[in-house]
């Protein structure tokens, strides 16, 4: 099975047209454009399955329910936009979960969160709750570690096939920016070491560094294209043959 890998294409700050291949799947693992608009550019562009993960910039300006909710809907057939969901095609085993994070992985939650608050447009632009209130860290927490537990109930299951795992935040520490200021690390990597060894491949976005590393047996690939004039190391013609 051949896979194009794309994350943090950000559409929404300059437009992207991907060249022809022959990929049995895509997997585009968030950042792509601001609420529905990336899924619409998905039905348009992609005539093969697509596995969609939200990322955190497609709930800008949204609401963390009811823009996903407006996402799968707007999907066409061969989109599918999952959050905390499993898909099987061609006896390989696709689990999709943003992720986010409980900001434990730099070893100063309190700190961590703090940062974050402080950094994130997250927490200005996103709205949660029956209420519409602004997020907080602690709703990403939730969302972690309910991500965590569905991720390590799936991984459980034997399976006879490969496992890819697709998250839009990072589920190691290793190729994240080191300019960020201390524990700001933290919103944008898990260090899940128990998870990746029970997964073939993982992909993830977020940090704007692409990546292709072993860690715990698995193959962990980030293929992140950034804003505008960023270097990211994104390659528009990357493939994964599983």
């Amino acid at each position: 099975m051949k896979l194009q890998v794309y994350s943090d294409l950000h559409l929404e700050f300059a437009r992207f047209e991907p060249a022809s291949s022959n990929a049995d799947v895509v997997i585009l693992a968030g950042d792509i454009d601001i609420k529905s608009r990336g899924v619409s550019w998905a039905n348009d562009t992609f005539h093969c399955p697509v596995i969609y993960v939200c990322g955190n910039h497609e709930y800008y300006g949204g609401h963390t329910g009811r823009t996903l909710r407006k996402m799968k809907e707007a999907a066409a057939p061969h989109v599918h936009v999952l959050e905390n969901e499993a898909l099987i095609l061609n006896q390989t085993r696709f689990l999709a979960t943003t992720a986010w994070t409980d900001y434990s992985s730099t070893g100063d939650v309190v700190a961590a969160k703090r940062v974050a608050w402080e950094w994130m447009n997250d927490f200005t632009v996103i709205r949660t709750d029956e209420s519409y209130r602004r997020l907080r860290p602690d709703d990403l927490i939730a969302k972690s570690k309910a991500a965590y537990a569905w991720l390590t109930q799936e991984l459980g299951k034997p399976f006879d096939g490969k496992t890819v795992v697709v998250t839009h935040h990072a589920p190691a520490l290793d190729h994240v920016a080191d300019d960020l200021p201390a524990h700001l690390i933290a919103a944008y990597a898990n260090d899940w070491p128990e998870l990746l060894g029970k997964a073939d491949l993982w992909v993830y976005g977020h940090t704007h560094i692409a990546a292709d590393f072993l860690r715990c047996g698995c193959r962990v690939v980030s293929n992140a294209r950034g804003y505008p004039n960023q270097q990211t190391g994104f390659d528009p013609d990357f493939l994964i043959e599983l």
